[in-house]
């Protein structure tokens, strides 16, 4: 039986890198040449280069086209998330004249977008002149991935890998409009719902919900807590809302008291490289003092009168 190859000490560089990409996209020469900017040959020359300074087949021939062995994937799978990382860097860079701060990607809740960081956020811009990019996409962008810069979510302590500084306690609980009216603890069942879908389904009110016997009584589900918010202030039913947001609106009544077991705490959180960065640093500062007047209303102590 013949030796598996020997892998050796090369390093595969960005050049190398971006050929096995466009290698992997064009699904062949012609097509990786092109985008390349080279000749076929030339991109022929370097692959069997790379393949044999590797010691490892980095594509099947087959008549379809170039196919990814393992160890190409593996490279495509590098030279992408590099890709990626050097768009982001020629934006930061190409943004430099215009905004000297640099630029700062957040990621949050939409209700926290809604209720509490505009005129933070606006503050924060006019004197640090950065350049603000902020995303409230349902999904938890990855801080350690690189895919923002910091986030301000709640939840619970920050993992070992990350930093942050607490914020408040953030309680939340059910809320009518007082267009129904009437509405008894425990009968529950006689009210449509607003819910979420399973962007959200980890939030220990939609566990409740589901608990309760209630997702039969769900008239609109939804992957956002600001449509729940618009939906339950329109009356379309009960919902489960965080306190800054129910409390704030005066239209909205609570239907019980803010349960101990959903509450959870508002973190900024960061990558520890960034942490000293001025840009982040300057955030950090500015969120913190800029939430304390807020904070009875983020714990929930700020209830609409009956």
């Amino acid at each position: 039986m013949d030796a598996p190859p020997r892998i050796r000490s090369a390093t595969p560089d960005w050049d190398a890198l971006r050929l096995v990409l466009h290698v992997e996209r064009a699904g062949g020469l012609a097509g990786a040449a092109e985008s390349l900017g080279l000749n076929a040959a030339t991109v022929f020359r370097r692959l069997a280069a790379l393949e044999q300074e590797l010691g490892l087949t980095l594509f099947e021939r087959r008549r379809s086209g170039y196919q990814c062995t393992p160890a190409g994937a593996d490279l495509v799978a590098v030279a992408r998330g590099l890709e990626r990382e050097v768009a982001r860097l020629t934006d930061r860079l190409l943004t430099r004249d215009s905004w000297p701060g640099g630029v700062l990607r957040l990621t949050t809740g939409d209700t926290l977008m809604h209720a509490l960081l505009p005129p933070l956020l606006a503050q924060y811009q006019a004197l640090e002149g950065v350049q603000v990019h902020v995303s409230t996409d349902p999904r938890r962008f990855d801080l350690l991935k690189g895919e923002a810069d910091v986030a301000l979510r709640t939840g619970g302590p920050p993992p070992e890998q990350l930093v942050g500084r607490r914020l408040a306690r953030v309680d939340a609980t059910v809320y009518r409009s007082v267009r129904l009216g009437g509405v008894q603890a425990g009968q529950w069942e006689a009210w449509p719902w607003v819910g979420v879908d399973e962007h959200l389904a980890h939030l220990d009110s939609a566990t409740w919900l589901r608990q309760q016997g209630l997702e039969g009584r769900v008239a609109v589900r939804t992957n956002s807590l600001m449509n729940v918010y618009s939906l339950v202030c329109a009356g379309v039913g009960l919902g489960a809302l965080p306190c800054y947001l129910g409390d704030s609106h005066p239209e909205l009544r609570r239907v019980f008291e803010p349960p101990r077991e959903w509450r959870s705490e508002l973190w900024l959180l960061t990558r520890p490289e960034l942490r000293k960065v001025p840009r982040v640093r300057s955030l950090f500062d500015r969120l913190y003092e800029g939430t304390r007047a807020s904070v009875d209303l983020l714990e929930g102590r700020r209830p609409q009168s009956a």
